[in-house]
């Protein structure tokens, strides 16, 4: 499954740059494991955004709860699974191959 993260401060912006070079090396680290696929900030820069891809929600929080900015307290984050139906103008486009999808058994790798 595809997780969407969305973490927003939990303390003034001050308190949180002191933890941005943890953050950093941890999202490199979850970037080479596959765990984080794409990560940035918003455009207004309100909250960061990241991909998760895990093979169920409790993983997905493991992984989103170790960002150092999270463990530590300095933002707090909002999950939601995804349903991903397309991926740079491939799947289903169709509601017949939507459905379809849903019925496939879900692999876990």
């Amino acid at each position: 499954m595809w997780y969407l993260v969305m973490s927003r401060p939990a303390v003034p912006r001050e308190q949180v740059r002191p933890h941005a070079p943890d953050h950093l090396a941890w999202m490199r680290r979850q970037h080479g494991a596959g765990n984080v696929l794409f990560s940035g900030p918003a455009s207004d820069r309100s909250m960061g955004i990241y991909v998760i891809r895990a093979p169920s929600l409790d993983e997905a929080n493991q992984v989103a709860g170790s960002d150092p900015f999270h463990d530590t307290g300095v933002r707090s984050y909002e999950i939601v699974e995804w349903d991903v139906h397309q991926v740079m103008g491939a799947g289903a486009f169709t509601q017949e191959g939507i459905a379809a999808l849903a019925e496939e058994p879900r692999k876990v790798s």
